[in-house]
């Protein structure tokens, strides 16, 4: 049974949608923990700071199917974070020697940051198109409805009159 209201099956509708959702998953965010950490081997390897095979082995790596959530989660509760069990995991599927550079020179916190950083940057772009959706809607209503003339309003009481597409266009003068 899920304690926040944003995870229940009844109310989670209620509390963003399912595509806002997925970019915050549990499993989203791993999996940009671990494009962060393949970026990072792969950017010291073009500086010559490790050897290119092992960023090679470590992008190869770096994928939700080689960790496991238990392994991850055991050490969570442990660390308070979950990126010493996906580092220790990363460094074992990229093998002996490429594990050795794993996380070279990262802080937690990079790594952390970073991900969701590019989780943030998914959820903006959702944003923008659902802004720009609303817009383009509330433009339409506002040529549709140009001439339809409404009550005005004005400290909650009525005030002189308006048109309703003037009002739409109000609404999307600020998106």
């Amino acid at each position: 049974m899920a304690i926040n209201p944003a995870e229940q099956a009844i109310y989670g509708g209620l509390f963003g949608s399912d595509a806002m959702r997925a970019i915050f998953d549990e499993g989203t965010g791993l999996a940009r923990m671990l494009a962060v950490e393949a970026a990072l081997a792969r950017v010291q390897a073009d500086l010559g700071i490790i050897p290119r095979e092992a960023a090679e082995a470590i992008g190869r790596a770096a994928r939700l199917e080689n960790l496991s959530a238990d392994e991850i989660a055991a050490s969570t509760r442990v660390v308070g974070y979950p990126v010493v069990g996906l580092t220790k995991a990363l460094a074992r599927a990229a093998g002996a020697e490429a594990g050795r550079y794993v996380h070279w020179g990262a802080t937690t916190q990079d790594i952390l940051d970073t991900a969701l950083v590019l989780q943030i940057r998914d959820a903006l772009d959702l944003l923008e198109e659902g802004m720009r959706r609303l817009v383009a809607a509330l433009a339409r209503k506002a040529a549709a409805h140009r001439s339809d003339v409404m009550a005005g309003r004005t400290h909650l009481q009525h005030a002189l009159p308006v048109t309703f597409g003037y009002k739409c266009a109000v609404w999307a003068n600020p998106l």
